[in-house]
């Protein structure tokens, strides 16, 4: 656990960014995400960094009572909040804490979504392979944000000292990182229209 980046996350709880509801472009990359992940009815997902549980919800609805979302955070906070948001979700489990020390079921999960999140691992090749174990074979692992590389990494150097560091690695990088833990990426698209990995194992 990083303390200084839960706490940090912690007094974001109430921010626009990790509180109101999606606008409609949003939702707009909302659906490609989705798309990109093949979430249908009884998928079980692995959503690490899921915050207030914004995304957590939607994901809850498109994969129906058959299907889990298994959704992890470090603040403590953030959690308490998608509680909230969750209340009634009956497929939905949440838990705190590192997504390394997390109680994944081995080869169980359709898809590991990582929206917002990637960055924020300390150790992004520990992170992925740790994730990769939870995926059945052929399983789907995507990395996505609304913003392209070039915005994530310059907002957090801008941000806070607990996240000034956290950036995404080049392309070339992330597919070392996949490859190393036994999966091909599909496609990165990096643009105007944010940042979208899509890798399969």
């Amino acid at each position: 656990m990083n303390p200084a980046k839960a706490r940090f996350f912690d007094s974001e709880v109430e921010s626009d960014w990790s509180s109101k509801e999606y606008d409609q472009d949003e939702l707009i990359k909302i659906e490609r995400i989705l798309e990109a992940g093949s979430i249908r009815e009884g998928s079980r997902v692995v959503e690490p960094g899921c915050g207030t549980g914004r995304l957590s919800l939607i994901i809850a609805k498109r994969i129906g009572p058959s299907g889990l979302v298994v959704a992890n955070d470090i603040s403590p906070m953030m959690v308490e909040n998608a509680e909230k948001r969750l209340r009634g979700s009956s497929n939905v489990r949440l838990t705190w804490g590192t997504i390394e020390e997390a109680k994944l079921e081995h080869a169980s999960f359709d898809t590991v979504i990582c929206h917002n999140v990637f960055p924020h691992f300390d150790d992004k090749a520990k992170a992925v392979l740790k994730l990769r174990s939870a995926l059945k074979p052929s399983g789907v692992f995507v990395v996505s944000h609304f913003m392209n590389s070039a915005g994530i990494n310059d907002l957090h150097r801008k941000t806070n000292p607990a996240v000034a560091a956290d950036f995404l690695p080049p392309a070339d990088e992330m597919r070392k990182i996949f490859e190393s833990a036994g999966m091909n990426v599909e496609f990165v698209h990096d643009d105007e229209n944010g940042y979208l990995l899509k890798a399969i194992a």
